[in-house]
């Protein structure tokens, strides 16, 4: 069994941060936001992956790269909350993937592509609307 200590560690960790947007776990999502609005530090939710995109939380959920797409927009708010509360929402809205792209473009880049394929299915269209929304909140 794993220590107290330690999963306190591991539970504001970036990696369990980018895991609850991938898996669309709104409550393990929550649960960090808060522990970082406690702390006032946003390092979980501001660090990228150790990837080749380098994508922060943000970057996941603009794209919508998670299990239930439908729940992207409000991990969004959920993030960018959690950065305000810490003083660091514009380093989040600003943080740039390898690439240099941010979460809003790649917001804007995912409704391109939502927009260009077929709107007759209600799950894309829906899907749509909720990126029109990321978009425009931005």
């Amino acid at each position: 069994s794993r220590s107290p200590l330690l999963m306190a560690e591991l539970a504001t960790s970036g990696y369990v941060v980018r895991s609850a947007v991938r898996s669309a776990d709104l409550v393990a999502l929550k649960r960090a936001c808060k522990e970082v609005q406690e702390s006032k530090d946003a390092g979980p939710i501001l660090e990228p992956g150790e990837t080749f995109r380098a994508w922060t939380p943000l970057h996941i959920a603009a794209w919508g790269n998670i299990k239930d797409r439908m729940k992207a927009k409000d991990m969004v708010e959920l993030i960018l909350q959690a950065a305000q509360k810490c003083g660091k929402e514009a380093d989040a809205r600003g943080a740039k993937a390898s690439d240099g792209a941010t979460p809003l473009d790649l917001a804007k880049e995912k409704r391109e592509k939502v927009v260009q394929q077929r709107m007759d299915d209600p799950t894309e269209l829906d899907i749509k609307r909720n990126l029109d929304k990321i978009s425009s909140g931005w």
